[in-house]
C-alpha cells in the first residue's frame, strides 16, 4: 500500500514533512519526520572572532536567539576560565525567561491552539484566524503574555530579536531603573491572565483526552539540567532520568557533551542526537518537569498538584507538554518578578582575553536540552564548533509518537483523514524548531 505523506506540516517552525509507511494490509509499521537543506552554521563559524561568534549564532534562530547566545558565550567563558559577575547572571537569565514565555505563548496560540479547541474542523478552519472570529478575548490573552514576554526580552537583552546584550563575560548594560519598574507594574498585572490561560489549557486536554491517549506513552529517557530546588535554564548539572522508579543518572554539563552521540537519520538531514550508554533521550518542558519533579516557584507548582491528580506523575503522554508549556510560563513570570526583585548594579562583564582551549556552553532553550562545544586558538578565532539542537535529541521519541498516532488511527478513508489530523497534533506536541535542528 502506498505511503501516506504529509507535505508539508502546517503551525510549526521551519519546514517538514511526514511520511509513514504502510504494510499490504494498509497498517503503519513506520513514522519519519523529514526535513532537508544544510545551513552550515557550525562550518562558517570557523575562523570567526570569539567577539563576534554571539551574534552570528543567533542568526541561526529568531525564536531561540537568546539561547544561542548564551550557550555560545558559555562555551566561550568555560575555555577562557571567566567566572560571571552576578549581576550578569540575572540579566541573562532574565532575557531567556522572556523569550521562553514569549515563545511558549506563540507554540500554544498559533501552533497548537486550533489542535485543541477545533480537534475535528475542517482543516482549512482550524487555525488561529478562525479562533480569532469566533473568540478573539482567547487569541488576545495568548498575545499579550506574548507582548509580556517579548517587553522582558527586549529591556534584558537590549532588542526584541537578536537580543544585542550578550557578550563573551558578561552583559553591556543593566535594565534602568524606571524601566525595571515599569516591567513589574506590567507583569503583576498579568498573573491573573495566567492563572485563566492555565486553567483552559487543562480544561481543553481534559476535553481532548482520547487524543491525548492515543498518541502513546513517552518511553525515551528524559534529558534536562537540574536544578537546585527549582527548573533552572542554565547550571553546571545535568539529569537522565528513566521514569518513575528508575534510575537517575547525574552528568556534568562538560560530561554531557563528551556523551553526545550524532549520527545521519538516513532519511533526514537532521542528524540523530543519542547519549552514550543510555541511546534516545527526550527534551523540551515536558522533560525538565519530570527530571526536576517540581518547577519550585508557588505558583506554577500550585497548578502541577492538580494536573497530577488528573494525569499522574511523571508525565508520560507527549501532549501534556501543552500544559507544560503553561506552567512554566507562569514559572517565568515567577522567576522573572525575583530578577527583578534583586539588588540591581555591581559589575556587568568580565575582559575575555583570549586563549587556546575548549570549552562547553549547554542551555536549556524552550523545547529543551541545547548545547555547545566550542575549540578555540590563541588569536582569539574558532577552531571547531559542534552544535546539539533540541530536535536532534528528540527525533527518535518524535517519531514514535507519530508512529503511535498512525496505529491508533485507523485505515481507510476516514481514517486517513484522522492520521492527518493526528500526526500533524503529534508533531505540534514537540513544537520542534526545524531551522534549529538543520544549523
Amino acid at each position: 500500500m502506498e505511503d501516506l505523506i504529509i507535505d508539508p506540516v502546517t503551525r510549526i517552525s521551519g519546514n517538514a514533512s511526514i511520511r509513514v509507511k504502510r504494510d499490504e494490509a494498509g497498517d503503519p509499521v513506520e513514522a519519519r519526520l523529514l526535513a532537508f537543506g544544510y545551513r552550515g552554521f557550525d562550518l562558517f563559524a570557523r575562523g570567526s572572532h570569539l567577539d563576534n561568534l554571539v551574534s552570528l549564532v543567533s542568526r541561526i534562530c529568531g525564536g531561540d536567539s537568546v539561547f544561542h547566545q548564551a550557550a555560545a558565550a558559555s562555551a566561550v567563558e568555560e575555555t577562557l576560565g571567566i567566572e560571571l559577575p552576578d549581576a550578569a547572571i540575572r540579566l541573562r537569565e532574565l532575557a531567556m525567561w522572556g523569550q521562553l514565555m514569549e515563545r511558549h505563548a506563540v507554540s500554544l496560540t498559533v501552533h497548537s491552539l486550533p489542535d485543541l479547541l477545533l480537534p475535528s474542523s475542517d482543516p482549512g478552519l482550524r487555525n488561529i484566524i478562525s479562533i480569532h472570529r469566533v473568540d478573539e478575548e482567547v487569541v488576545r490573552r495568548f498575545m499579550s503574555l506574548k507582548s509580556l514576554g517579548t517587553r522582558v526580552l527586549r529591556e534584558a537583552g537590549g532588542r526584541a530579536v537578536h537580543a544585542v546584550n550578550i557578550v563573551p563575560g558578561g552583559v553591556v548594560k543593566d535594565i534602568g531603573e524606571a524601566e525595571r519598574r515599569e516591567l513589574m507594574e506590567k507583569l503583576g498585572e498579568a498573573r491573573s491572565l495566567l492563572l485563566e490561560t492555565a486553567r483552559l489549557i487543562k480544561l481543553l486536554l481534559r476535553r481532548n483526552e482520547e487524543v491525548v491517549v492515543s498518541l502513546g506513552e513517552v518511553a525515551t529517557p528524559c534529558l534536562a539540567v537540574k536544578g537546585e530546588g527549582k527548573i533552572r535554564l542554565s547550571g553546571e548539572k545535568a539529569a537522565v532520568a528513566r521514569g518513575e522508579g528508575g534510575e537517575t543518572v547525574l552528568l556534568s554539563t562538560r560530561e554531557l557533551r563528551a556523551s553526545i552521540e550524532e549520527s545521519n537519520s538516513g532519511h533526514s538531514h537532521i542528524r540523530s542526537a543519542k547519549i552514550k550508554d543510555i541511546g534516545e533521550v527526550q527534551v523540551g518542558p515536558l522533560a525538565r518537569l519530570n527530571v526536576n519533579g517540581c518547577y519550585g516557584s508557588e505558583l506554577a507548582d500550585a497548578e502541577l498538584e492538580e494536573l497530577k491528580t488528573q494525569w499522574g506523575f511523571p508525565f508520560k503522554y507527549s501532549m501534556l507538554a501543552h500544559a507544560a508549556r503553561i506552567l512554566e510560563m507562569m514559572h517565568a513570570w515567577e522567576m522573572i518578578m525575583e530578577l527583578l526583585n534583586s539588588v540591581p548594579g555591581g559589575d556587568l562583564r568580565v575582559a575575555a582575553s583570549p586563549e587556546e582551549g575548549r570549552g562547553a556552553g549547554t542551555v536549556e532553550a524552550p523545547e529543551g536540552v541545547l548545547t555547545y562545544d566550542l575549540e578555540m586558538g590563541g588569536d582569539g578565532l574558532v577552531k571547531r564548533l559542534t552544535i546539539t539542537a533540541p530536535l536532534q535529541f528528540n527525533l527518535g521519541s518524535l517519531e514514535g509518537c507519530l508512529l503511535a498516532g498512525a496505529r491508533s488511527a485507523g485505515t481507510g478513508m476516514d481514517g486517513q483523514a484522522r492520521t492527518w489530523a493526528l500526526l500533524e497534533t503529534a508533531a505540534r506536541s514537540y513544537a520542534p524548531c526545524i531551522p534549529c535542528a538543520l544549523h
